[in-house]
């Protein structure tokens, strides 16, 4: 079966997998309209019970380059409640939705598996951090920019980050904004497995079905050496 959810989500469903591909390439840039889509197609997702588990890559080259940035600041500044003094009282609400729709990933039952090829910044990294499995090409390249931006990671991926690699790696690498390949990315616990770039996917949806069935979150490692030994 495939289906889209306007011009940013494509989805595809194959014996139980779910198959969520970012549809904006070359960069499958993160627009507020991309947003919109992903949200109802992770609502549809959840409401399904004939999948049982989800993949999610990008469409060509890349995952993706992140949030489509002047159309992110233009929300921000929008959007954002301060007071008379320019302090800020509380973040837009549009952020708050999009860290939900992140949050809906993490909390699922089903395992949920990022396919990742080429670069992967900015909300992309988030998106990936609130899955349960992390896999990339030789190619791939990570970062949180926001730094160098004036900003923070704004979905979640303090959080995240912090949970997958401790406090002080997930400092540096927030607070310097740069970017890591697949290599270190590995090193630090961002990434589980490293696959030559052209079989990501096809790995991932292989590994999905393998470990879909009496899936628990809590012994992601046990699956990972027992389908995927180092």
């Amino acid at each position: 079966m495939k289906a889209t959810f306007g011009n940013a989500i494509q989805y595809q469903l194959h014996e139980g997998t779910g198959h969520l591909i970012l549809g904006q390439p070359p960069s499958n840039t993160m627009f507020p309209g991309f947003f919109e889509e992903f949200d109802q197609a992770i609502d549809r997702i959840l409401n399904d019970r004939h999948i049982r588990a989800l993949v999610i890559s990008g469409n060509g080259r890349h995952f993706s380059s992140g949030a489509d940035l002047p159309a992110l600041f233009s929300e921000i500044q929008k959007n954002t409640a301060v007071d008379s003094r320019e302090r800020l009282i509380q973040p837009p609400d549009f952020m708050l939705k999009n860290y939900r729709s992140f949050m809906k990933l993490e909390s699922m039952t089903i395992p949920v598996i990022s396919a990742i090829r080429g670069v992967c910044l900015g909300s992309a990294l988030e998106l990936a951090l609130s899955c349960h499995f992390r896999f990339c090409g030789e190619d791939a390249i990570f970062g949180l920019p926001e730094a160098t931006f004036n900003l923070i990671p704004g979905l979640g991926g303090v959080r995240t980050l912090t949970a997958v690699t401790g406090k002080a790696k997930a400092l540096e690498f927030i607070l310097s904004g740069k970017t890591i390949p697949a290599t270190e990315a590995l090193n630090i616990g961002i990434i589980d497995r490293i696959f030559p770039k052209r079989e990501v996917v096809k790995n991932s949806l292989g590994f999905a079905m393998n470990i879909m069935q009496g899936f628990h979150k809590e012994k992601n490692k046990i699956y990972l050496r027992k389908y995927l030994p180092l």
